[in-house]
């Protein structure tokens, strides 16, 4: 096992992953041992890569978002934590009206990354002048929220992820899937606060 984490490290850079990373210091609750091989991933190709690697290598692991929704064991995880912190959102349409006052926006369509926080993703609608009221009081990240939060499920349009196959596929929100399918982004749609 030790030889095909170092062939991972090696793949991905050495001066961005640790070995024996103190699982704990990465989940909300402060539980779990040590992980063999620690990596955070900043881009989608990125988790693409390192996820393709893993099965190919049939290395054990496990993707986390902030770490708010999960509990490790003290035993550590024999295999790759990967800390997904992609942050990308990007207005991907604007549904809006015309009338005698001017233009209005009546609603906005989002591709938002996985690895956004909750915490960014209410900024950047209040900053844009979206409803984000709904969304105040969650923790962790888009990607664990997608899962089970109904009301982000209710905005959902659809859903990019990597599947089993190893591609990258979009699907709508019912055909999710937590055993086969890993979130890479979602795209949400979401109403101005006017």
């Amino acid at each position: 096992m030790d030889e095909k984490l170092r062939l991972l490290a090696n793949s991905f850079g050495l001066e961005k992953v640790k070995f024996n990373e103190t699982i704990s210091n990465h989940t909300a609750l402060k539980l779990g041992g040590k992980a063999k091989l620690f990596i955070v991933v900043i881009a989608d190709r990125e988790i693409i890569k390192l996820v393709d690697e893993c099965r190919q290598l049939k290395v054990p692991f496990l993707l986390i978002g902030t770490g708010s929704k999960i509990a490790m064991s003290d035993n550590g995880f024999d295999g790759v934590i990967i800390k997904n912190r992609t942050q990308n959102i990007k207005i991907t349409s604007i549904k809006g009206k015309v009338s005698k006052t001017g233009v209005g926006v009546d609603s906005v369509v989002m591709e938002v990354e996985s690895g956004v926080t909750m915490h960014k993703f209410v900024e950047f609608l209040k900053k844009q002048g979206l409803q984000s009221e709904e969304f105040e009081s969650m923790t962790g990240s888009i990607g664990g929220n997608i899962f089970i939060n109904r009301a982000l499920q209710e905005k959902c349009e659809s859903i990019r992820v990597l599947n089993l196959d190893g591609e990258v596929e979009i699907i709508p929100i019912h055909e999710l899937n937590l055993r086969k399918d890993i979130v890479l982004s979602v795209n949400l749609k979401v109403k101005s606060k006017l």
